[in-house]
């Protein structure tokens, strides 16, 4: 019996190790944020700046072309992706390989993995928070919710998956190169993924070669997705096409970042 149990009893070991390491991993990054307020209040101003000026400045032509019926729970999302889409996560895997603690911590027995999963449980913390933050702001600001105020939270849990995606390629970077700077030139794959969207209008709206790019980005579905919450009321086809978005880019990015934590430790 015993030496059936045995191998039982390792699995049960390794898992809660793994699970210890990503929690102790996951808290101190928590810490570390908490503990250096402006290295995240930016991410607030940005979003908040784009949905007062967007609306603000195009809302009546917006309305009256027919087109958007609630312009600014249809800037929202757009504003929410730009607060979750950030180099955080990188930005500190940086920190950590400058002063040496990110060696230190490949060396100890904690599961590799889980020093990448917790670092990632952690900016999902942070990218949920932040999406939090904005959709109170533009509520208190007399937003309207197509779906009430039980869609935020879908919406938010939506756009904060999609940051948790966005910070695999962050992160890959960190762990290949241990520059600031090429982390910070992650910011070149979101505009193109952002822009040839339906940041500013609708699908319908669109015309040539701009329509064929829309289509083909899968922020698109996201944004659409987010919109069925905030602006255009629920529906399950779009909603879903949004989370299989997701579900695509994320072995994607996290795959890169995996690849890059592999090539590390050669």
């Amino acid at each position: 019996m015993s030496v059936a149990l045995a191998p039982q009893a390792r699995v049960y070991q390794r898992r809660t190790e793994f699970f210890r390491a990503m929690y102790y991993v996951g808290a101190r990054e928590v810490r570390n944020l908490l503990r250096t307020p402006a290295a995240f209040i930016p991410s607030f101003f940005i979003p908040l700046f784009f949905f007062f000026v967007q609306s603000g400045s195009l809302q009546k032509l917006a309305e009256r072309s027919g087109q958007v019926g609630n312009y600014k729970a249809f800037v929202l999302p757009v504003a929410i992706l730009f607060s979750v889409s950030n180099e955080g996560a990188g930005f500190n895997m940086v920190t950590d390989i400058e002063r040496g603690y990110f060696d230190k911590l490949m060396l100890s027995p904690a599961n590799r993995l889980a020093v990448l999963v917790g670092t990632v449980a952690a900016n999902f913390a942070g990218v949920l928070f932040r999406s939090l933050v904005v959709t109170a702001v533009a509520l208190a600001a007399g937003l309207h919710f197509a779906t009430g105020i039980t869609g935020v939270l879908p919406m938010v849990l939506l756009a904060s998956l999609w940051g948790l995606v966005f910070s695999g390629i962050a992160m890959a970077v960190a762990i290949k190169t241990a520059n600031a700077q090429a982390v910070q030139g992650t910011i070149v794959f979101l505009f193109p993924l952002l822009f040839l969207t339906t940041s500013f209008a609708p699908r319908a709206a669109m015309t040539g070669w701009l329509r064929t790019a829309v289509a083909y980005n899968p922020i698109t579905y996201i944004l659409e997705a987010m919109r069925s919450f905030s602006a255009t009321g629920l529906d399950a086809a779009v909603i879903a096409k949004g989370v299989v978005a997701v579900l695509i880019m994320a072995p994607i990015t996290m795959g890169l970042a995996i690849a890059a934590l592999r090539g590390r430790l050669k």
